[in-house]
């Protein structure tokens, strides 16, 4: 695309595309970094175009870069890489951090200037083999020891990206350097470092992959592996164009034909006889160079396929709204830029193919048929090296296998990249086809699981001589390899299906009924035999096909919009066929035609058609669920020896969906099944559970059937009651099967069978809840309610569980629903069985499930549970005692206790069984001392304090509230929860009084201006985004500096109170920040809520002092108005939530005449005021003079004090309430009439208009 066709896209394919930049214009890249378990050094540097400049803002850059020439940092040799590396192993502060900020120095600035840093490094790893190069040397400078050397490849692997993101200028005689100085000296020394620069890259170049391939030690290969794909990323294919196929040589190649790989032979033995690690070979030198080189052609191809364009942040200057947009006037260039940088990677890349599909083919042969001979007859050192010994003849076949498998994988990181646009003419396509071929024949060869060693492998082991070094045994080994063979093979057709599925369609008749076949014919033991990784590819293909739409018959092909864009980002041709984009219906059609036409898409929706025939999918459907979702015996057998665990098990499958469990793999199939075939998958499951329930329910293995259908109907539920067509009638099954099921009663000694049943009906009502009726809602809670005292621990847990759910399932607002009232009946009961169940479980996970239970129990009762509130409070003491340092188990104490106090008010706090329990957990969670309390349990125990603050009385529970206030001062000077920490304060200064603020004057007054400096300061050049250090401790402290917007909005709102409050000491206190915040104000982007919070702190603060505006901007008059003009904007726009609330509109209004009365108070004191913008003053007020003559004061205090009701829900308030009114009546911005202060006002402006006149 160009920009002009880019302006001619319809406005809904501009904005996906735009929404496509935006989503792949991000720096990513494809391996996590694995640093040192004591290092920090930050993330990777931000990648930059070669042709682009090198950040946003060219001028901070040459700075920052000029610093650097000028103060550059300690020299990054060989000695002082290694001192650092070793240091930072020390478990002294003083010793490690220092190292670890050298280590991060060096890789921060290395892509900039020259240091050393990766040179170093190579050094060290290369070390051990330079010494040994150099006739024996055993100079002691030049060994290194393992640990350290396996730090370097890590701190190389995390330095790559960092230094080769950096692009470097063109240093060609007669061009100019895109870095300009002012002074001499300093340009001649940025181009000694550019070449410097230039040099270390080569050196990289050169030296890794002989590191990579001479290295004993695997484990510092696989980093150099990773180190190797980093470059990759950067690299190619204008830097180094042959990675790839020189991999993929060292990988196909021996080294009779490649002198390359003799020479890493060679220096692989000199190395490992050198070695100070002494270890056993697994493979000879030859096999282990072609493994590690075809898996990093792997990973190579991975960071390829996964590079993405990076877009420069816009700078300051260019955002909006406090909002960095993308600027649309380069979106064709840099849509171009995409395509053709995407194209020339992929054409490059897809040099491989022929070699990695010979390879599928030559080393699946020898792998899967155990007939190494083909191998040893091409390579003649192999067999002088063996002399055919049977250890070297199996390793040769291990060493095939895992070449099969690293082949495969690399075809399937390749395939995406292939791009075919026309499969009528470009000439890959038969080559494409024939792997497909290749791939469905390998699926086929090993389908079979476990696998039997084929007769080469057999007669190896019946003729060797001597022991071979087998572990675990031939036939084991063997199933696994060709199992991981099996997996790769499926994995890389889905890639097929995915990005090239016309050229896969003729595979779909012979590998589809290969997978789905066992899943049919083999018994639930075989398939539960086979490993979970298989079973995942298993039913992820069957999947994969059928959500494809070629190979649907039911779905017309179509190409949307959101396609065409993706099409056209991605350089092809709207349709995938020929054509222009002008053309688009015409290559659609096109398109269509040619895929209808295609045999071998008919013969795969045939072969899809059939999958979903009447009678196979039934038995798909049959399959899945009583071989996969039904109980298995083990698990059965835990039910009885371990329940809790048993639970805990269950609990843990329905939290993590994609968990790699057979059952989930069924569970993802049958949900796939359901979008394609929805009416019929869904009766075929309620058919299934039919013919099930009228078998003979004595039998056990019936009953387990049973449940596992009852376990597919869970998981149905969308498609049973959603979508707009009810496919089960709730009512019906509820009281023909469920509500007989949970009428049961079940002893211990009853079959674990029908206890599983009896579960799995109460967790049936649990997502079918909805489709209860009035009634049948009310019967169903009391029923379970009941089983939570079943003696079957699952029973009574997964019970605890649905009661949870039921209580607060109707709990709307302040709304009294029927079910709601049901619940109500039966909660004394359930909560009396939830505290028994709580004294009979013992792990901390069911505990926390039952507290949970009382929690939510609480909620939907409030202050209806007040006449069992002693038998509540008795229970919670030893529930403390028994929590000792759990944080879970205190977690769920805070929930039901802060529930029982915002449901129950003062009674709950007064009463003496709840304070031994309510003060000792408020000191726990609020211990700032003990390490991670801050952060697991701080913010819940603050918000029980702000409860039980809420809903005290002074009279008597003043005592134990003061006595806590030394620890509350202690996390106020911590800044630790100042959103929560600062609410405390103002509710302990309410029920108190000023002696609670008086002694942290000096304190607040820092705070408040702390907390709001992300309004009131400007970062510095040397702090912007791009320029921040990356270290993670300099990035926490320089938050820290600058609060959040949270903390600012937290803040304002605590010093609008304390004025409230105590007038003059709130001023003192609070009038340092505001005014730092309103003479910000001016020229800068703020969000709604922060400019609501401090114009409200403001209007105050203004009311207190009429001179304020004038003392803030004494020489300048615009911002004045600017800030006058803003604050009246803000409190003047209503959302469509406020005009439909009628108390929202009252608060509205209390807002809008405090500010009013503090602008009209400012006019009277200040004729300044008044003539720059008392005339707007006057107009804002005079529009609110009709509201407030409809508006009492009652109205405005209840609205107002309605605002402190949200955190206590509907139990009776404490002291807080009416202190809290009693200030609200007497409050001179709710007082005092508007009227007045209008009349004043413009008489002032009168006044002052004629005092101007006259002079």
């Amino acid at each position: 695309l160009d920009t002009s066709s880019s302006r001619d896209l319809p406005t809904n394919q501009l904005i996906a595309l735009i929404s496509i930049c935006s989503s792949i214009m991000t720096t990513a890249f494809p391996f996590t970094p694995s640093t040192f378990p004591t290092m920090s050094l930050g993330a990777p540097a931000n990648l930059s175009h070669k042709n682009g400049p090198l950040r946003p803002n060219e001028q901070k850059h040459n700075e920052e870069l000029q610093k650097l020439l000028q103060n550059p940092p300690a020299s990054a040799n060989f000695q002082s890489i290694l001192h650092a590396i070793q240091s930072c192993s020390s478990h002294k502060d003083s010793i490690r951090r220092p190292a670890e900020d050298m280590l991060a120095t060096w890789e921060n600035v290395s892509g900039m200037i020259s240091t050393g840093y990766l040179h170093g490094l190579v050094e060290i790893l290369d070390a051990t083999r330079t010494a040994s190069n150099y006739g024996g040397n055993n100079d002691p400078t030049l060994v290194v020891d393992e640990n350290s050397r396996l730090m370097a490849a890590i701190l190389l692997k995390n330095g790559i990206p960092k230094v080769f993101s950096v692009s470097l200028p063109d240093m060609q005689p007669g061009n100019d350097d895109d870095v300009q100085f002012s002074d001499p000296n300093i340009q001649q020394l940025y181009r000694s470092h550019v070449q410097s620069l230039y040099q270390e890259r080569d050196m990289i170049r050169t030296r890794l992959p002989q590191l990579l391939f001479t290295e004993p030690l695997d484990k510092i290969a696989l980093h150099l592996q990773l180190a190797l794909g980093n470059i990759a990323l950067f690299e190619f294919p204008k830097t180094w164009p042959s990675l790839l196929q020189d991999l993929a040589s060292v990988a196909s190649s021996s080294s009779d034909s490649n002198p390359a790989v003799l020479r890493f032979v060679e220096g692989f033995r000199r190395a490992m006889s050198h070695s100070v690690v002494k270890t056993i070979p697994t493979f000879a030198p030859e096999q282990t160079i072609r493994i590690r080189a075809i898996r990093t052609l792997r990973l190579c191809l991975q960071s390829l396929r996964h590079r993405k364009l990076v877009v420069q942040k816009p700078s300051s200057s260019s955002s909006r709204g406090g909002i960095q947009l993308l600027d649309l006037r380069n979106l064709g260039s840099l849509i171009g830029k995409a395509v053709s940088e995407r194209k020339e990677v992929q054409s490059r890349a897809c040099t491989v193919f022929d070699t990695l599909a010979e390879g599928i083919v030559r080393h699946g042969q020898t792998a899967i048929s155990g007939d190494v001979s083909s191998v040893f007859s091409g390579d003649s050192s192999s067999i002088s090296n063996s002399g055919m010994n049977p250890n070297a003849i199996h390793s040769t076949w291990q060493a095939e296998s895992i070449l099969t498998v690293g082949y495969i994988k690399c075809m399937t990181e390749l395939l995406p990249m292939m791009n075919i646009e026309d499969v009528q003419s470009d000439p890959r396509v038969l080559r494409v086809k024939k792997l497909t071929e290749n791939l469905s024949q390998i699926c086929q060869a090993v389908k079979l699981y476990p696998m039997t060693p084929p007769p080469p492998l057999q007669a190896l082991v019946q003729n060797a001589q001597q022991p071979l070094h087998i572990s675990p045994s031939l036939p084991e080994e063997f199933a696994i390899r060709m199992d991981k063979v099996y997996r790769a093979s499926l994995t890389c057709c889905i890639a097929s299906i995915r990005f090239q599925p016309q050229l896969f369609a003729g595979q779909i008749p012979h590998v589809l009924p290969s997978v789905v076949e066992p899943i049919l014919t083999y018994e639930a033991q075989a398939l539960q035999s086979m490993p979970v990784k298989r079973l995942i590819k298993m039913t992820g293909f069957i999947q994969v096909v059928l959500m494809c739409a070629e190979y649907d018959s039911m779905r017309a092909r179509s190409v949307g919009s959101k396609n065409a864009v993706l099409a056209a980002l991605m350089g092809r041709r709207v349709g995938d066929g020929g054509g222009d984009c002008d053309n688009s219906t015409n290559a659609n059609d096109t398109k269509g035609q040619e895929t209808k036409d295609d045999p071998e898409i008919a013969q795969a929706k045939e072969t899809v058609t059939a999958l979903l025939s009447q009678g196979t999918c039934e038995r798909l459907v049959e399959s899945l669920v009583g071989k996969f979702l039904r109980l298995h015996p083990n698990e059965v057998e835990e039910w009885d020896v371990d329940p809790e665990g048993r639970y805990e098990t269950d609990l843990a499958e329905k939290a993590v969906m994609m968990a790699e469990t057979p059952r989930h793999c069924a569970d993802a199939l049958m949900i796939t099944l359901l979008k394609r075939e929805t009416d019929r998958v869904a009766q075929a499951i309620l058919d299934l559970t039919q013919r099930v329930y009228q078998l003979p329910q004595n039998d056990s293995n019936i009953v387990l059937s049973r449940e596992a259908c009852y376990r597919a109907i869970e998981l149905a539920h969308m498609s049973m009651v959603g979508g707009g067509k009810r496919r089960l009638n709730f009512s019906e099954w509820w009281q023909a099967e469920l509500h007989p099921i949970l009428q049961t009663d079940l002893g211990v000694d009853s079959p674990v069978v029908m206890r599983a049943m009896q579960a799995r009906a109460v967790q049936m009502i649990q997502v079918y809840a909805t489709s209860l009726g009035g009634e049948e809602y009310g019967i169903a809670f009391h029923s379970i309610a009941k089983l939570m005292a079943a003696p079957d621990i699952v029973t009574s847990l997964c019970a605890a569980r649905c009661i949870n759910h039921l209580a607060l399932l109707h709990v709307k607002g302040t709304e009294e629903s029927a079910q709601l009232n049901l619940v109500r009946q039966h909660s004394v009961l359930a909560l009396g069985n939830a505290f028994a169940l709580a004294n009979r479980v013992e792990s901390e996970e069911c505990l926390r499930v039952t507290l949970a239970c009382v929690s939510g129990l609480v909620e939907a009762n409030g202050i209806h549970l007040e006449p069992v509130l002693q038998a509540i409070a008795e229970q919670l003491p030893p529930l403390w005692e028994r929590a000792k340092d759990s944080v879970p188990i205190h977690s769920c104490l805070l929930s039901v206790l802060t529930h029982l106090i915002m449901k129950m008010g003062y009674s709950t706090v007064e009463h003496p069984h709840i304070q031994t329990v309510l003060f000792p957990l408020l000191d726990y969670c609020t211990d700032i001392s003990i390490v991670n309390r801050a952060e697991t349990l701080l913010e819940d125990g603050l918000r029980l304090w702000l409860v039980t603050l809420v809903s005290s009385r002074v009279a008597t529970m003043g005592q134990s509230l003061a006595s806590m206030l030394p620890r509350l001062e202690l996390i106020l000077r911590s800044g630790l929860e100042l959103h929560l920490s600062l609410k405390v304060l103002q509710s302990n200064a309410i029920l108190l009084g000023p002696q609670v603020i008086e002694p942290l004057a000096e304190v607040l007054r820092e705070m408040l201006v702390d907390l709001t400096s992300c309004v009131h300061i400007d970062k510095k050049p040397e702090e912007d985004d791009e320029m921040k250090d990356d270290d993670d401790a300099a990035a926490a402290k320089k938050e820290k500096e600058v609060g959040t917007v949270r903390d600012a909005i937290a803040a304002m709102a605590f010093a609008d109170a304390l004025m409230q409050l105590f007038p003059e000491l709130g001023y003192s206190i609070a009038s340092p920040a505001l005014s730092k915040v309103i003479a910000a104000l001016p020229g800068k982007s703020c969000t709604t809520p922060l400019l609501e919070a401090a114009f409200g702190a403001f209007g105050r603060m203004l009311w207190l002092n009429a001179n304020s505006l004038d003392e803030i901007f004494p020489n300048n008059e615009e911002n004045i108005a600017s800030v006058v003009y803003t604050w009246m904007d803000v409190i003047s726009s209503v959302s469509v939530m406020v005009m439909l609330s009628s108390r929202d509109r009252t608060i509205m209004f209390i807002d809008q005449k405090g500010a009013a009365l503090a602008l009209c108070g400012s006019i009277c004191r200040s004729p300044r005021i008044a003539r720059i913008v008392g005339n707007e003053i006057l107009q804002f007020t005079g529009a609110l003079l009709e509201t407030e003559a409809h508006i009492d004061l009652d109205s405005l205090v209840e609205a107002a004090c309605g605002t402190t009701r949200k955190v206590v829900g509907d139990g009776p308030l404490g002291d807080s309430a009416s202190i809290t009114a009693g200030i609200l009546k007497s409050d001179p911005l709710l007082t005092v009439s508007l009227k007045e202060a209008f009349e004043r006002a413009e008489k002032s402006i009168q006044e002052s208009r004629q005092l101007r006149n006259s002079s």
